[in-house]
This record gives C-alpha cells, structure tokens and sequence, in this order.
C-alpha cells in the first residue's frame, strides 16, 4: 500500500547533507517559553520519541477540530440571534481546548529539545513537525470560527471565512518560502503569541460563554469581524521581516567571495518566485469554486470546504519543506488540484451532485495526502535506518 517512492536518490542524498539553522529573536519565546519548555521536556524520560511529542500534540489539535464538527458543524452553534434553537457546546468542550491548545503548544516547543537530549536528531524529525505544523494551519482558524459564529450580525457572512484562513496558511508558507530562499528558518514573532492566544480565548469562553464576544468594537465593527482582521494583518505583519531577510540574503551573497559562506542558495530571481506558483493557484481554484458554485458550497458547507483546502495547502507545504531541506527546485503544481479542479467543474455540470462530490473530494484529498505523508516518513526511516516513534534503531 506505501510501496510508492515518492522520494528520489538526488532527495535522500539532499537530506544526507541538510543541516538545520533557525533564527528566534521574539522576546516572548525566549524569555517565556524556552525557560518554560526547558523545564517540561526534563519531566519526559530520555525513552521516549521527539516524533511521539510531536505526534501526540498535533493529536490534540485533532481531537479540538472534532469535537467542533461534533457540536457545531456549520459553524451556526454561537450564532444566537438566527433563531436555530441549537443546543450550546458544552462547557468542558471549551475548557478542554484551552487546555489542550496549550499542551500541544508545550509539545510542538519540546520535541526538538527532546531530540537533541537523547541525541536523536536527524532530518525527518523537522519535516514530520513542520509537516505536521502545516495541517495544523487550518484547524486553528476553523476552531476560532466555532466561539465566533457565522452568519449572525455579530459574526458577518459565512463567506467572510475563505480570506483570514487563506491569510493563515499564506503566513506559514511565508516563512518556509524564506527559509526556501535563505536557509534558516526566522521564526516569526506572531507564532507563540497566536497560540496563546488561542488557549486564552478558549478559556474566556468556557468563563463567561460566546455572549463575551458579541459585541460592537467600532460603530457597527463587531469583535468577531476586528479578529479575522486580526488573521489577515498577521500576513501582511510578516511579510516585511521576510522580505528583509531575503534581501539580506542577496546582498550578503554579492559582498561574498565565496558562496559556500552561506545556508541558502543563489537563486535566479524565477526560482525565487516559483513557490507562489502552487500557493496562488490553491487561491484561486478555491476562490472560483466560491464564486461560481451553484448551491454557494462554502455556505452550504463551509467546514468540508475549508478542510478540503487546508489538505491541499499542507501537501504543498510539506513538498516545499522537501525542496529546501534537499535543495531542489519546488514544485509549480501540485497533484491534489486536480481531483479539486474535476470536483468544481462536476458541481458546475451537475449541480444536483455538487455537495456529494465535495464530500467525496476531501475523502479523496485526505487519503492521498495520508498516503503522501506516510510514504515519505516510512521512506526516511528507513534510509537513516530509524523507527518515526521509538529510538531504537532498525534491524539490517
């Protein structure tokens, strides 16, 4: 079933030589959180997998998107004022993502501790946590959208939905574009403050309930319309600092005798741009089916939708994070467009069909990315002769 190599010898020789270097200037991680996970990853015995953390805290933000698709599928729950007569989410449902937020932030903080502690590190390590990191991309802001609501006065439009969770995953590419381009990866100073941020509103909610966030910030601007804005400056709030960087980059490249002084590659100025190629298709094809859809499929069903698209936002995530970590050219497209492509022009032609297509195009899409993910991890492990979650190594 996983017999595909997805993989190449040019690849496998790429990771062979590929030496992690990250840069982290934000006051937040270093004076809070690295104290705080130095602390936590002593309490793990020396036994126990960097990957199992890794594992586990995704896992967490798993079970935080299922619980939301349980109680509030359509993302209507909170959305009082449209007369639904729904149920409430239960309380301990927000408490335990508040809580559960947090731990997956602690885990996704140690792993890489916990790696170089028992001196386990290797290349499959950052890309499974990266990899990982990236599906993450869109169970946050679909999470966020359940204490929010759609469709209320309070909340605006389901719509309004498509362009802050479209400015989410474009933040994360930014940085691996970057990292893409220069080789170090800048961790940006917006990730720990999100995350807490998330926690806390979670715990806010689970206080004093979803009424704490109906109300007007500005005349008729409502807080749940001010956070997605919030969502789509933290875009824009990045873009600078990776612009600098890679301009940094090049100028250091020219005052340089020598271009083995550096992590990243010199690039011509088409390969520096081609990462946008699948990322801006990803936006447009989603933003067309938006607009075109007979029965307003977002709508209709905006988590299927918004799922279907973080699927094939992560498998082109992960497929640049392989390009850099072994230094080949990206990807221009990506295959999983295509049974999306086929699933907008069917709903199009047969508009009676539409929604059952789109439910079969994010099982589709789920069970080629899982395969993708799967194959490459079993890929490396055995390459470096390595188990993804023991620490014990493979028999020859």
């Amino acid at each position: 079933m996983f017999g595909f190599r997805y993989l190449t010898t040019e690849h496998l020789k790429g990771f062979d030589n590929y030496k992690y270097k990250s840069i982290d200037t934000s006051p937040l991680a270093n004076y809070v959180m690295q104290p705080w996970w130095n602390a936590v990853v002593k309490l793990f015995p020396r036994w126990v997998a960097p990957n199992l953390l890794t594992f586990v805290g995704w896992f967490i933000l798993v079970t935080n998107f299922a619980l939301f698709t349980y109680y509030d599928f359509d993302f209507h729950t909170t959305s009082n004022d449209l007369g639904l007569k729904r149920k409430p989410i239960p309380s301990w449902v927000w408490l335990y993502c508040g809580i559960g937020q947090f731990l997956s932030h602690t885990l996704d903080g140690i792993d890489g501790k916990q790696a170089r502690r028992t001196k386990s590190s290797t290349p499959l390590g950052e890309l499974f946590d990266h990899g990982l990191d990236s599906w993450s991309c869109i169970l946050l802001p679909l999470t966020l959208f359940s204490a929010l609501g759609t469709g209320s006065k309070w909340a605006g439009h389901t719509d309004e939905m498509l362009v802050p969770c479209l400015a989410v995953v474009a933040t994360f590419y930014l940085t691996h574009w970057e990292k893409y381009i220069t080789g170090v990866l800048y961790l940006p100073w917006l990730y720990d403050v999100s995350q807490l941020g998330c926690s806390l509103g979670y715990l806010i909610t689970w206080w004093y309930g979803v009424e704490f966030w109906q109300f007007y910030v500005f005349s008729n601007i409502s807080c749940a319309r001010v956070l997605k804005w919030v969502l789509i400056g933290s875009f824009f709030a990045t873009l600078p600092a990776c612009l600098w960087n890679v301009w940094d980059h090049y100028a250091s490249l020219r005052r340089s005798s020598t271009k083995q002084e550096h992590e990243g590659r010199n690039l011509s100025f088409w390969e520096v741009i081609a990462p946008a190629v699948p990322l801006l298709l990803l936006s447009i094809c989603y933003y067309l089916w938006c607009e075109i859809s007979p029965h307003d499929v977002l709508i209709a069903q905006p988590r299927v939708f918004m799922f279907s698209m973080g699927i094939v936002f992560s498998n082109i995530a992960c497929r640049l994070i392989i390009a850099q970590m072994t230094g080949h050219s990206c990807d221009l497209f990506n295959i999983l467009l295509l049974p999306v492509t086929i699933t907008m022009a069917l709903g199009v032609l047969y508009p009676r069909y539409e929604i059952m297509t789109l439910f079969l195009c994010c099982l589709l899409l789920l069970v080629m990315h899982l395969h993708y993910g799967i194959s490459v991890v079993l890929e490396l492990c055995e390459h470096f002769d390595i188990y993804c979650f023991s620490l014990k190594k493979q028999q020859s």
